[in-house]
């Protein structure tokens, strides 16, 4: 899936003196079709972290690149590797306060934490999830899981 950089970029619209004019609450939504090949489908991640970098520029909100970018990342990741859907819907949405994630991936059964030991290489992504959202959860059935990013917190001192 193609990934188009944003028409409008506030930088350069900053630089020129023009306001930003782009709404502050905003969302994005994407589909990735599972192909059933395990290297193109673990190139969803990646695809996803771009799409939110690009998305929080837009909306004002670099500060937040790196936590939600690794936050979706995960989310991304346990979708492709242990969801049962023929999509991964991904969605990108802003409220007063938050940031928030979703990733559907049609599952019937809910992803849980795990323990990890310290030699292990896969089982971590929930851990970082619960270790750097404000909020953490799934839909009934495990259908959709959803994370918050709270915007304030994050912001500079004399910003807010």
């Amino acid at each position: 899936m193609p990934i188009a950089a944003p028409l409008l970029n506030a930088d350069l619209l900053s630089l020129a003196g023009v306001p930003n004019p782009l709404p502050l609450l905003g969302g994005a939504e994407v589909n990735f079709n599972r192909t059933g090949l395990r290297e193109a489908d673990m190139r969803r991640p990646e695809q996803a972290r771009r799409i939110s970098t690009a998305c929080l520029g837009v909306w004002g909100l670099r500060e937040l690149v790196d936590d939600t970018a690794l936050l979706l990342s995960e989310l991304v990741t346990n979708a492709f590797a242990h969801g049962d859907g023929e999509v991964v819907r991904v969605r990108l949405y802003l409220t007063d306060q938050y940031v928030c994630l979703e990733v559907r991936d049609g599952s019937r059964e809910a992803p849980r934490l795990q323990p990890v030991g310290p030699l292990d290489e896969n089982g971590r992504g929930l851990l970082i999830v619960d270790a750097l959202a404000d909020a953490w959860g799934v839909t009934e059935g495990g259908a959709c899981v959803w994370c918050t990013v709270r915007r304030d917190v994050h912001q500079p001192e004399g910003s807010r």
